[in-house]
C-alpha cells in the first residue's frame, strides 16, 4: 500500500490519514489544498490502484503493484466480497438520500443570489430548487432519474451529495425545437450559453472529467459543439489543461467542434462578465449615446454565439 500511496502523492494528491481499500476517496491535492480536489482508490487485492486530481487529469491515472507485491499480497476473497456488498449499499442509500433531499427543497420561483451575482436570469432553470439554508440545488441525472445533486451557495460555494455517485450525471437545460446541442462542463457555463444562443439546448457534466462519459451516453441528432472551460492558470502550473483536454477528448466522441473563451476567467460566463465590465467602462470616455446593461449584455451574448456557432458540426451517429 505504501508505494500506491507514494505514487497518488507524486501526482499530486494530499493522501488523507485514513484510508480504506475498494473504494474511492476524495482527497486534497496540491494544487487545491483547500478544497477535496481529487481522489484515489486501491483495489481490494491490493495491486490496482488509481488517482485523479480533477484539475490536472482527465481521467484517473493507474498504478499497478509489481510483480513481488503480487506474489507477497495474500487475497481474502470472502472480505472483499463482505466490502463490495457494504460498498452498493452505501451508495444505493446515498442516492435515495440525494432523492429524499431534493423532494424536500423548495421549487426555484425568482432569482437567486448566485445566478444574479453571475448576471444571470432564471431561463433554463427548470427544475432547480432552494434548500433550507438557501443554497440552489441542481438535480444530476441519468436517464431521467436523481443520482445526485450540486448544491451551490450565494456565494458560488459548490458540493455533491455526499456518497452519491456524479458518474454520467447530467442536467439537461431543454429547449423545444433547439437545432444544437451543447455539451458544457459547468452548470453556470451551460446557462449562459443558453441564454446566449437562441436555438440551442444544453448539457451540463459538471465536471472536465465527467464530459466524455456524458459525450459517450447521450443522444445525438443534428448539430452539436463542445463548450470548454480554459483553465489556461491550471496549465501554467501543471503543463496541462483540464478543461481542454476533457472537451477535446468529448468533442472526439461526438465530432464536432470545440469553442473556447480568452479571457483572464476560465469559462463562458465568466468572458461575458469581462466583456460587459470592459464595455461599461468604455462608456465613460465616450460621448456618444450610453447602452444599458441590458443592451450591453445582448451585445456580449452576440458575441458568444458567433464564437460558439463557429464550431458547431453535425454530431456523429451512435
Amino acid at each position: 500500500m505504501n508505494d500506491f500511496l507514494n505514487f497518488a502523492r507524486a501526482n499530486g494528491i494530499i493522501v488523507p490519514d485514513t484510508f480504506t481499500p475498494g473504494r474511492w476517496i476524495r482527497c486534497s491535492t496540491e494544487s487545491h489544498p483547500r478544497k477535496k480536489n481529487g481522489s484515489i482508490k486501491l483495489a481490494d487485492d491490493g495491486l490496482v490502484g488509481w488517482c485523479q486530481d480533477y484539475a490536472a487529469h482527465v481521467e484517473p491515472i493507474m498504478w499497478r503493484a509489481n510483480d513481488g507485491a503480487a506474489l507477497a499480497a495474500p487475497i481474502d476473497r470472502a472480505a472483499i466480497a463482505r466490502r463490495q456488498l457494504e460498498r452498493r449499499r452505501a451508495l444505493i442509500e446515498a442516492t435515495l438520500g440525494a432523492r429524499a433531499f431534493y423532494a424536500a427543497c423548495a421549487p426555484l420561483r425568482d432569482s437567486h443570489p448566485y445566478l444574479a451575482g453571475k448576471g444571470l436570469g432564471v431561463a433554463g432553470c427548470l427544475g432547480l430548487r432552494v434548500d433550507t439554508a438557501g443554497w440552489l440545488v441542481v438535480p444530476m441525472l441519468y436517464n431521467d432519474k436523481i443520482l445526485s445533486v450540486q448544491r451551490i451557495s450565494p456565494e458560488g460555494e459548490k458540493k455533491f451529495h455526499f456518497g452519491a455517485t456524479t458518474k454520467c450525471a447530467y442536467y439537461v437545460i431543454e429547449r423545444q425545437g433547439a437545432a444544437v446541442t451543447v455539451l458544457v462542463e459547468g452548470f453556470a457555463t451551460g446557462l449562459t450559453i443558453f441564454q446566449a444562443v437562441p436555438n440551442c439546448r444544453v448539457i451540463v457534466a459538471f465536471n472536465a472529467g465527467n464530459l466524455v462519459e456524458v459525450a459517450t451516453r447521450m443522444k445525438r441528432h443534428g448539430m452539436g459543439v463542445v463548450c470548454a472551460d480554459n483553465d489556461h492558470e491550471t496549465e501554467k502550473r501543471i503543463g496541462r489543461n483540464p478543461g481542454l483536454d476533457g472537451a477535446r477528448a468529448a468533442a472526439a466522441v461526438l465530432g464536432v467542434g470545440v469553442a473556447y473563451p480568452t479571457c483572464a476567467g476560465t469559462d463562458w460566463n465568466d468572458y461575458v462578465m469581462e466583456q460587459m465590465e470592459l464595455a461599461v467602462a468604455g462608456q465613460s470616455f465616450s460621448f456618444s449615446r450610453k447602452r444599458s446593461v441590458t443592451q450591453i449584455q445582448a451585445a456580449a451574448f452576440a458575441d458568444v454565439k458567433l464564437k460558439v456557432m463557429r464550431e458547431a458540426k453535425l454530431m456523429r451517429v451512435n
